[in-house]
């Protein structure tokens, strides 16, 4: 929001969008890439003292740098009730996602969640309807290119935040890495992300925006897909070029959903759109990681059995039984992640074809100044 008040509509806009997107996306990879010598070396404990320094370096770079900017029409009063709601129902939304793998998806735990979630879902909905200031103003899902932004993101943040949380977990349990060393695989996908997110800020205003979200995807997808071929003997870089690809097509993408979002709803509510697009990112990262990882364990267990059934140990040696049956857990274990690898693969497939279906026209493409140019 600060972004699309700062810089005015178009391809200034885009570009300052697809720095700020990189330097999002490397935010969030130099977090591996610093905790991992911090539990190594301290205690998992120091992942959350890092961030007194970092957040006082942050509220003074933001009292320095950061201009205010004060919408035209104040807020005359609050939606308390609406934000109430809304907590309430994500609360439990994350509360189920986060535990339901323990409870078991149909105990009575997860039941009562989900009927919190839906049920404040609704109370919220008829607040909104009826407040003269929501916090979430419905309208905006009438508009098809703010709805297919958030389609397209939503599936995007669930394939890559749903399976690239397994990455760590696989190159620590399978190929013995320690958490420093598992965070130097993330190095190579910050840069591509550095890289890749000005280029596609570029590409605005001379791409329709379908094609740039519908490709950077489709060059992610392909990036989950190299994961299958992971196995206990790989190398490092087995890793890292996978990640490499996936890092650049999030990269090229990045600048123009955003831009999409702020040019399709009016200059006053660019702060609640943006709000809505974080909220439908982080809802569909905490919805991957349950699904996947649900995935995950029941694809184990059922690769378990079937390899089992098909397997025959022709040695009575107590020790080579014993062998047999940890190369069996092995190698279920090994195409279970494949198999997570694939459908979030298939799940960036959906977002590039749902990326095709935006229908973004000169006023997404082309900044104010441009537009007028145009048409005389």
């Amino acid at each position: 929001a600060i972004l699309a008040v700062t810089f005015p509509a178009g391809r200034e806009r885009a570009q300052a969008l697809g720095l700020w997107s990189s330097s999002f996306a490397v935010a969030s990879v130099f977090g591996p890439l610093v905790g991992g010598p911090l539990i190594d070396n301290f205690s998992w404990r120091a992942v959350f003292l890092v961030n007194l320094p970092v957040g006082i370096i942050g509220l003074m770079m933001a009292l320095a740098f950061v201009k205010e900017s004060v919408a035209e029409k104040a807020t005359r009063k609050f939606d308390w009730f609406g934000a109430l709601t809304l907590g309430i129902s994500l609360a439990a939304l994350v509360l189920v996602l986060d535990r339901g793998l323990d409870w078991g998806w149909l105990s009575t735990k997860s039941l009562v969640s989900y009927l919190v979630t839906v049920g404040f879902a609704i109370i919220f909905y008829f607040i909104e309807r009826h407040h003269e200031e929501p916090i979430v103003d419905f309208k905006f899902f009438h508009n098809e290119v703010f709805v297919g932004a958030l389609v397209n993101s939503f599936l995007v943040f669930m394939g890559l935040m749903g399976s690239i949380f397994l990455v760590p977990i696989f190159a620590q349990l399978f190929l013995g890495y320690d958490a420093t060393q598992t965070g130097y695989l993330f190095m190579p996908m910050a840069v591509m992300i550095m890289v890749a997110s000005p280029i596609g800020g570029r590409f605005v205003g001379r791409v329709q925006p379908r094609f740039i979200i519908a490709v950077s995807t489709l060059i992610g997808a392909l990036g989950m897909y190299l994961f299958v071929f992971l196995d206990p003997r790989a190398s490092a870089w087995s890793l890292i070029l996978p990640m490499m690809v996936m890092s650049t097509g999030l990269g090229l993408g990045m600048a123009e959903r955003t831009n999409l979002v702020a040019s399709s709803v009016p200059q006053n509510e660019v702060g609640i759109a943006s709000s809505i697009l974080a909220l439908v990112r982080n809802i569909a990262g905490a919805f991957g990681i349950s699904v996947f990882g649900t995935l995950l364990n029941n694809t184990i267990e059922s690769n378990v059995w079937h390899i089992a059934q098909n397997s025959v140990v022709q040695s009575a040696s107590p020790l080579i039984r014993e062998q047999a049956v940890g190369l069996i857990i092995l190698k279920a274990q090994v195409e279970g992640y494949a198999h997570v690898f694939v459908v979030a693969a298939g799940v960036l497939v959906l977002g590039a074809i749902a990326a095709l279906f935006i229908r973004a026209g000169k006023d997404h493409i082309m900044g104010v100044e441009e537009r007028t140019m145009f048409e005389e």
